[in-house]
């Protein structure tokens, strides 16, 4: 199928989509944030940041001798402590595998959902007790939901939402037909991918993920630090939708907020950095990219971002001794195109301690024909890093919010 052919295809499903009034907001983002993948070429561009970790090659060896344990049932059963699994979920790659055989139907219990994600940033506010523990239940035929885990900084919001046993026969997560969260009577809106769903490690277990958006932050329209929540989730296969109303609290702590507004330029895009904001759950650096020309050749025709340079840029974030800060749930944005900036909001793990300055570091994943992913011989995504639009930015002129 030719590139105008697959264009128009694209643009009529669009079309059939907007004309469909039962399409919520969130089933809506989930369609966009495909077609602006396919449009802007972002597929193979995600997939990198989504699974970076799961490409390191050299640890083989931990995946084979856990994938051993898992099949003869080691986990699940007596011979492990609920201390121990708890410590398996948190090994970067022990944690993909357990998570993959939780995905598959495999019990691997040990720890709570926000424990087994693999973010770091939900990890730390269980360990240091500021996640808010609920009883919101709804009990529709014979199917039980519940919302036992809170956790929110002020920038996103995380809940655990478990059934019960195997009432629903599949996986939580693929049961999921719609999300609708209400806060003073009406719903959250969103245009970008800032209401998503992740495994919460067992197949009755989900952890749902809610980040701000560019517009609402820039507005002044954000959360207040203390609010009621009235979530509305649909299953699939069962009428009735499960309601539920729970408290929500901000973590105890004085966000970092710096807004420096620095920006680099090279020869096919202006970078400015407009945002940063530290919590003990989250870093956010909330990026502005204007466009200035086409830059390398990328696939894609330029109508509708395609092609342009400025959308292909990622980010590497460090802390001041030079290591980087894993990539957390939570990013959104959109592209840019000639007239329109791209806005991307990032987020990376929690700094341990603060940080004298960050520094960040622009780059290119390198793809191959038909923009498939060059790995280098670690097995990690192959990086073209951009010195001239890398940034070093302190932290010491912050104030608390």
């Amino acid at each position: 199928m030719g590139d105008i052919e697959l264009d128009n295809e694209w643009v009529t499903a669009k079309a059939k989509v907007r004309n469909e009034h039962v399409i919520t907001p969130y089933v809506r983002q989930r369609l966009e944030a495909v077609y602006s993948q396919i449009e802007t070429g972002f597929i193979y561009q995600n997939m990198g940041q989504a699974d970076s970790t799961s490409r390191h090659r050299r640890f083989i060896g931990t995946l084979l001798t856990t994938t051993m344990v898992l099949s003869s049932g080691i986990v699940a059963s007596a011979f492990v402590s609920p201390n121990m699994a708890k410590m398996l979920w948190q090994v970067p790659m022990v944690n993909n595998v357990l998570q993959l055989a939780a995905n598959q139907g495999f019990s691997t219990a040990g720890g709570n959902a926000f424990m087994r994600a693999g973010d770091p940033g939900l990890q730390e506010v269980e360990k240091a007790g500021l996640v808010t523990k609920t009883t919101a239940s709804s009990t529709h035929n014979g199917t039980r939901l519940r919302i036992s885990q809170v956790a929110y900084d002020g920038v996103r919001l995380a809940l655990t939402l478990e059934s019960n046993g195997e009432a629903l026969g599949t996986a939580l997560q693929d049961r999921i037909e719609d999300i609708t969260l209400w806060y003073n009577g009406k719903p959250f809106q969103f245009d970008s991918p800032s209401l998503i769903t992740n495994s919460g490690g067992t197949p009755g277990s989900v952890i749902i993920h809610y980040s701000d958006l560019e517009k609402m932050y820039s507005s002044g329209k954000e959360l207040p630090d203390q609010f009621k929540l009235k979530a509305d989730i649909q299953i699939q296969g069962i009428k009735e939708s499960f309601k539920f109303e729970l408290p929500v609290q901000k973590i105890p702590s004085k966000n970092r907020v710096l807004t420096p507004r620095v920006e680099k330029s090279n020869d096919f895009t202006r970078l400015v950095v407009e945002k940063i904001e530290m919590t003990p759950m989250s870093t956010m650096i909330v990026t502005k990219t204007h466009y200035i020309s086409p830059g390398p050749t990328t696939l894609g025709r330029e109508t509708y971002g395609y092609g342009l340079a400025m959308n292909k840029v990622d980010y590497a974030i460090l802390d001041d001794e030079g290591h980087e800060q894993q990539w957390i749930t939570g990013g959104s944005g959109h592209p840019g195109t000639k007239i329109r900036p791209g806005v991307y909001k990032i987020f990376v793990a929690p700094f341990k301690k603060t940080p004298k300055f960050i520094t960040i570091k622009p780059y290119f994943n390198v793809t191959g024909p038909e923009g498939k992913p060059v790995y280098d011989e670690s097995g990690n995504w192959k990086r073209t890093y951009l010195p001239e639009l890398e940034m070093k930015i302190p932290i010491g002129e912050n104030k608390p919010k």
